[in-house]
C-alpha cells in the first residue's frame, strides 16, 4: 500500500515493541506472535510510534540511511503492507 505524504499510521494498542542490539521486536499481544525489524524497519516504527507522516518519516529515512528513493519507497510500501495485513498499525483518519 502507498501512503499519501500526509498520511499517518498508529500502532495497534495490542502491540508492544522493545528494541534489542538497534533492532525492533515487536509483540502482537493479540496473537501472541513476535516480529523483528531490522535497522531502518525499527527506524520507521519509531518514527510512526512519535507520530510522523509518512512524508516527514521517508524524508527523514532518506537523510539517515544510504539509499536510492525508489528502493526505500518500494521497502516502505511493502513493510506498510505487511504492517496493515498483520494489524500491527492502522492508517490513521485524515
Amino acid at each position: 500500500m502507498r501512503l499519501r505524504d500526509e498520511q499517518r499510521l498508529t500502532c495497534s494498542p495490542d502491540v508492544l515493541s522493545r528494541v534489542l542490539d538497534g533492532e525492533a521486536v515487536l509483540l502482537d499481544l493479540e496473537s501472541g506472535e513476535y516480529f523483528g525489524l531490522n535497522d531502518v524497519g525499527t527506524r520507521f516504527w519509531e518514527l510512526v510510534s512519535a507520530g510522523k507522516t509518512f512524508g516527514e518519516t521517508r524524508d527523514l529515512l532518506l537523510h539517515e540511511f544510504e539509499v536510492a528513493r525508489e528502493t526505500l519507497e518500494n521497502d516502505l510500501e511493502q513493510l506498510v503492507a505487511a504492517l496493515l495485513r498483520r494489524k500491527l498499525v492502522t492508517v490513521a483518519d485524515g
